[in-house]
């Protein structure tokens, strides 16, 4: 195993313990629930709490796993991307097949409640789109 593939390990396992553990502290605890942005909230459904069945969400989960995994084995995603995908997907999974629904808590204003998992997600697909839309040009070899 590479280096580089020790460290992107060791980046999805702590990706993967912040969110557990802000979930744990935020949701279980509700440590600071008396503050504004903090909102502890059992989402059973996906994003914005549309109602599907759990079996469809942990086919979709498993299935975007694969995908992912694939597109860093041909090298279309960049280990980071592939990082916060992973962790995010992982981090709602563990809840979703533990508990049945993904801890969320983090309100902000009229915007859906989320958690670290789903900013590792939006992070990813953020990533992405900087890189296809900015690509960097590499230096050409003379």
């Amino acid at each position: 195993m590479k280096r580089t593939s020790y460290w992107s390990l060791l980046a999805i396992i702590l990706l993967l313990l912040w969110d557990q553990a802000s979930k744990y502290f935020f949701y279980d605890l509700e440590v600071w629930s008396s503050s504004r942005f903090f909102d502890p909230l059992l989402n059973t459904g996906i994003s914005r709490g549309v109602s599907m069945p759990m079996a469809v969400i942990l086919i979709i989960s498993l299935f975007c796993i694969g995908l992912f995994s694939y597109l860093l084995y041909k090298k279309h995603l960049t280990r980071w991307e592939f990082a916060f995908f992973l962790a995010g997907t992982l981090g709602n999974l563990i809840d979703r097949v533990l508990i049945w629904g993904v801890r969320d808590f983090i309100g902000i204003g009229s915007f859906p409640v989320f958690n670290l998992a789903d900013i590792y997600l939006s992070l990813a697909v953020l990533l992405v789109c900087l890189r296809e839309f900015f690509p960097c040009k590499k230096e050409e070899k003379t």
